[in-house]
């Protein structure tokens, strides 16, 4: 043997070559890969050798006179072909074809020695009894159904383990009458041969065909004739160069030298290890020492032999072993760099992963062999030290820029006309997975198509759109339906788990998955992501199980919400799970599970977001499903404002109001004024205080005339919302405060037994008047209230506003531990807004105090939780007072780009009292900065925000 040869190695021994065929019988899909590429399989190489052997001998009898040759020949060629086809079915059927070869041998060599023909014939005809009985036997197998053959798979093999042994036994009998004393395993056909040309000279012809025949089969027709070359790297390749240094690096070194890049399915990985493989450092480490090992039709260890044989152009006389490969390979201490492809194929998709892994175990045992491994499981055969590389989506620039190149291309040289945020929002959809980029700009592009048409088709059919790829490139159903095909289509429990992940774009923690949105799978949970993770269809970030995060890339949950993969059944009940977390975790902020729910609720906030909006305005709407909206609008006014899911939720509760076929109208009218609440107080803290006022009034009204009554406490809280929204939006006078306060007060207060709602009204009086002794007592009887009752959230607005009385008096130092003790209480309950407001007046007052470095610190934070929050008012005032301190500290510089920060936040509400006053104090001062020096003289003549509380 000798590397890189096309040497074909000597013709071996008949039985050798019966054992070697015999044994590599394929299935009929196998034997359909190699059709479909060319290449003759090891199947069906045997069974026309056979017929070849069988036409030769036919030739032969034509010439000895024994017509009842011929029938029997006929029916050695049935029991060859019966033998092919169960060998799919039952493995044991391959000693039996090696013994069908061998009689065949031996009934020639006694028909051409035969004294009697009618002795002869008899013998013959005896075998070939048991030769049609045998045929009968294996048609039985052949025409099994699937499902019968893994019960009966015991009972098919003791079928054919007598089939083998009534053959062993007529031929024995057919050897001893025939006075041939020899085993048919150790035949050699050269030898029978020899002897019949010296004795039968006549038959020269025939027996030369024979001897052809059979130097023909004994070639190494298992193993594939044609190498693949080696991949092109794409023409478009982006966003990779760093990872692809990363693992040159890793291959280069021996310690290192075993590398699996993992991901799903049209993400790269081909194009990844092909640029590894071009790149410098490979090139002069491995040389031309570089092979390509194609795995994508390696559907068996069988099979994944040959490859590696054909591909590293390495013969042998038999290919049923690794050894001469090895040997081949360990011979010569040269570095040669393996890339194994798609090899998912024979290790998750094959009938025998322990063989593939043996396979790949002891190519890893030669340490001058590097391994570069593509798949899309992270599950890797045991045994070899890996480096893991899982691939990642592309980043958004390098995303755009596959697509604008591609489009070109496609478009023939005219340039993408589109804005980076139309675009951005194309690539998001497709998760930046590059084969979806491609075919997806191939198609814009051949089009002419704008990046919203294309978003547009995506969202209506999804990966349909993308189903033709480019010549030579799978598309994305393609890529996805090979993953669907490894366990996944045939286990219902797996594929009910992922028509779930996929309704959630997010993923979810593996708690959240186990506790509520698949607790009704008929398996373990478990049992079921591991499943779906071996088939690259899911992904789960580091971690343990529980908090790990589970999730579904956006190209396969567009495969996934295409032909109705998923269920009606499958959809209701993900959509009744959403409302039944949303309203478990509904509570308000004196409840003590309020900071936890805010939690549980914003990590799953994208999902929940989603599914809620799929709720119809025009249908009759349950009720939970208007309460998980109304809820969620609430848990986003008090984390991060949007108007989407507020002011749907008033067009679904107002909807259903209206519905002639609600059944409770009472509770649908209270819906509806929570529903006014919840978007009047979206649209105040995102600064758009005349829509808040529209409707906070709006609910005012209606929670005072509900059917049922009146419910004057929702009134009194939202008319203290409606008071502030007045402070921030200003224009109203102080008696048209002090009539919406004391009416707010009333309200809360006309059940006297409710101590909370009294003091809530409390609280909401002593917060507006302006500073006395009257105000302290009000606010100090609130706060012993909200103590003795618990609510963290309003025993820190009561201290807040306790500080903020002292504050206006001047007396900061005294402010200052109120506001301290208010900002711990703040933080316990977990309310964003309050903490931003009792963060801010602490660091105002350490200004005041001289304090800077500890006010420096306080802003930082400030506008950390502001940040959260996205209220332009929060963001400016945060930035002015960081500003301002700066000046404080000397820090010029820092305090310009500041300022100028501030002013942009207060532009986004200069419509306002607050923005318009913030935007003229943030230019006056960066007018006078550029005339300063540093000094604290300086520091004296800038505009600050008063009064400073």
């Amino acid at each position: 043997m000798t590397l890189l040869s096309d040497r074909m190695p000597e013709s071996g021994s008949v039985s050798s070559w019966v054992r070697k065929t015999a044994s590599k019988l394929k299935s009929p899909p196998e034997l359909a890969v190699k059709e479909k590429q060319g290449l003759p399989s090891n199947a069906m190489y045997a069974i026309d050798g056979g017929k070849k052997l069988a036409e030769a001998l036919q030739s032969v009898s034509d010439l000895i006179p024994l017509p009842f040759l011929s029938s029997f020949v006929k029916v050695g060629i049935r029991v060859l072909e019966s033998c092919q086809d169960a060998a799919v079915i039952v493995e044991d059927v391959k000693d039996l074809q090696d013994r069908v070869y061998n009689i065949m041998l031996v009934v020639l060599n006694s028909a051409l020695d035969g004294k009697t023909s009618l002795e002869l014939r008899e013998r013959i005809e005896t075998l070939q009894l048991v030769l049609v009985g045998i045929l009968t036997d294996l048609t039985k197998v052949k025409q099994q159904r699937k499902l019968l053959l893994v019960f009966y798979r015991e009972m098919n093999k003791d079928l054919v383990d007598k089939c083998v042994g009534r053959l062993a036994v007529a031929l024995e009998k057919f050897q001893v009458a025939s006075q041939l004393h020899v085993e048919a395993s150790q035949l050699r056909v050269e030898d029978l041969l020899a002897r019949i040309k010296a004795d039968h000279s006549a038959l020269f012809p025939q027996l030369d065909r024979i001897e052809a025949t059979v130097n023909d089969l004994t070639q190494p027709h298992n193993a594939p004739s044609r190498r693949e070359d080696m991949r092109l790297l794409p023409p478009i390749f982006h966003g990779r160069d760093a990872l692809v240094e990363e693992i040159a690096l890793l291959l280069a070194t021996e310690e290192t030298s075993h590398v699996c890049i993992t991901g799903v399915g049209g993400i790269g990985k081909t194009s990844v290890a092909v640029a590894v493989t071009q790149y410098p450092l490979i090139r002069t480490v491995f040389q031309q020492y570089i092979f390509w090992v194609p795995c994508i039709t390696a559907k068996s260890s069988d099979l994944l032999r040959h490859i590696l044989y054909a591909q590293l152009r390495i013969t042998a006389e038999t290919y049923e072993s690794l050894d001469p490969l090895i040997a081949e390979l360990d011979a010569s201490k040269q570095p040669r760099l393996l890339l194994l492809d798609n090899f998912e194929t024979p290790w998750l998709s094959g009938p025998d992963p322990a063989e593939v892994g043996h396979i790949l175990r002891r190519l890893a045992a030669l340490p001058h062999i590097a391994l570069l491994v593509t798949m899309t499981s992270g599950v890797t055969p045991e045994g070899i030290k890996w480096k893991h590389v899982p691939l990642h989506p592309l980043e958004p620039a390098a995303a755009r820029q596959v697509f604008e190149e591609t489009y070109r291309d496609a478009a023939g040289g005219r340039e993408l006309d589109a804005g980076e945020q139309d675009l951005n929002g194309l690539l998001d959809s497709v998760g930046h997975i590059p084969l979806a980029i491609t075919l997806m700009a191939s198609c814009g592009g051949h089009l002419v198509a704008s990046p919203d048409d294309l978003l547009r088709d995506w969202k209506k059919a999804g990966t349909e759109m993308l189903s033709t790829g480019m010549k030579g490139t799978l598309s994305m159903d393609d890529t996805i339906s090979l993953s669907m095909g490894r366990g996944v289509d045939s286990n219902p429990n797996a594929l009910r788990l992922l028509a779930i992940l996929s309704m959630l774009p997010a993923g979810t923690t593996g708690k959240h998955l186990v506790v509520w949105w698949a607790p009704t799978l008929r398996m373990s949970t478990h049992a079921a992501v591991r499943i779906l993770r071996t088939a690259a269809l899911i992904e789960q970030s580091d971690g343990p199980f529980v908090t790990s995060r589970i999730f579904v890339r956006p190209t396969i949950q567009s495969y996934m919400s295409q032909q109705n993969r998923i269920s009606p059944e499958v959809r209701a009940e993900v959509h009744d799970t959403c409302y039944r977390f949303v309203l478990h975790h509904k509570s308000i902020p004196d409840d003590h599970k309020f900071k936890a729910d805010l939690e549980a609720l914003a990590s799953e906030e994208t999902n929940i977001q989603g599914l809620l909006m799929e709720i119809l305005v025009d249908g009759v709407s349950r009720p939970d499903a208007v309460d998980a909206l109304i809820t969620f609008g609430f848990y986003q006014s008090w984390t991060k404002p949007s108007t989407v899911v507020a002011s749907h939720a008033l067009a679904v509760a107002c909807a259903a109001h209206d519905n002639p076929h609600t059944p409770d109208l009472d509770a649908a009218a209270r819906r509806v004024a929570e529903a006014y609440r919840c978007l009047g107080k979206t649209f105040s803290m995102l600064g758009r205080y005349d829509k808040a006022c529209v409707y906070l009034e709006e609910a005012i009204n209606r929670f005072k005339t509900l059917p049922g009554g009146g419910d004057l406490h929702c009134a009194g809280e939202v008319s203290l919302e409606l008071v502030r929204t007045w402070v921030l939006k200003g224009g109203k006078s102080v008696n048209e405060f002090k009539s919406l306060c004391k009416e707010a007060q009333a309200n809360l207060s006309h059940d006297e037994t409710s101590k909370y709602h009294v003091a809530r009204g409390l609280l909401g009086s002593g917060s507006l008047i302006w500073p006395g002794d009257a105000t302290l007592e009000i606010l100090s009887k609130a706060k012993a209230i909200f103590e003795e009752l618990d609510c963290p959230a309003s025993t820190a607005e009561s201290l807040f506003c306790i500080a903020r009385a002292y504050a206006r008096r001047n007396e900061y130092r005294t402010a200052l531990p109120f506001a301290t003790e208010a900002l711990t209480k703040a933080k316990q309950s977990g309310e964003v807004d309050l903490i931003c407001r009792v963060l801010s007046i602490n660091a105002r007052y350490l200004v005041v105090l001289g304090s800077y470095d500890d006010a420096e610190a306080m802003s930082t934070s400030l506008l950390k939780t502001c940040a959260v929050l996205g209220s332009p008012l929060h963001n400016g005032q945060a930035l002015e007072l960081l500003a301002y301190n700066c000046v404080a500290k000397t820090d010029l510089r820092t305090a310009r780009l500041v300022y100028h920060a501030a002013w942009r936040e207060f532009n986004k509400i200069q419509s306002t009292r607050m923005g318009g006053e913030g935007m003229g104090r943030c230019a006056d001062n960066l007018k006078m900065l550029k005339s300063m020096t540093g000094t604290q003289n300086d520091f004296s003549v800038l505009k600050k925000r008063f009064p400073m509380i």
